[in-house]
C-alpha cells in the first residue's frame, strides 16, 4: 500500500471513529497493514452491522459504505481512557467508506 493510500485509509478510519462511533480522546497504538478478502458475504455484513448496533459501538445514525464484492479490511488497536480496544474495520474497494467493523 502506497503512503497516500495508507494515509487515506487511517483518516477514514479515525473519522468513522469518532463521527459513526462517537469516539473522543483514543490514541491509536498500532495499525495493521490494509488486506483485501473475498470471503464476508452480504449476511456477514447485515449480522456485524447488527451487532455493531447492538452492542452500542457504533451510533444509531451511522452512515456505513455499501459493500462491494471485495473488501478490504484493517485492525486497529487503539487506547481510551484506561483500555485498550482491538477492532477490525473493513472499507469499500476503493476505500472510500466503512462497511462494517467488529470488536476482536
Amino acid at each position: 500500500m502506497s503512503c497516500g493510500q495508507e494515509q487515506k485509509t487511517h483518516s477514514l478510519v479515525e473519522d468513522f471513529m469518532e463521527e459513526g462511533m462517537k469516539l473522543e480522546n483514543f490514541d491509536v497504538v498500532v495499525w495493521s497493514k490494509l488486506k483485501p478478502t473475498y470471503f464476508i458475504t452480504d449476511s456477514i455484513v447485515q449480522v456485524m452491522r447488527n451487532k455493531a448496533a447492538q452492542s452500542g459501538l457504533v451510533g444509531k445514525d451511522v452512515n456505513y459504505a455499501s459493500k462491494t464484492d471485495t473488501l478490504n479490511y484493517i485492525q486497529v488497536k487503539y487506547a481510551l481512557e484506561k483500555d485498550t480496544i482491538h477492532q477490525t474495520f473493513y472499507l469499500d474497494d476503493k476505500l472510500t467508506g466503512i462497511v462494517g467493523v467488529k470488536n476482536n
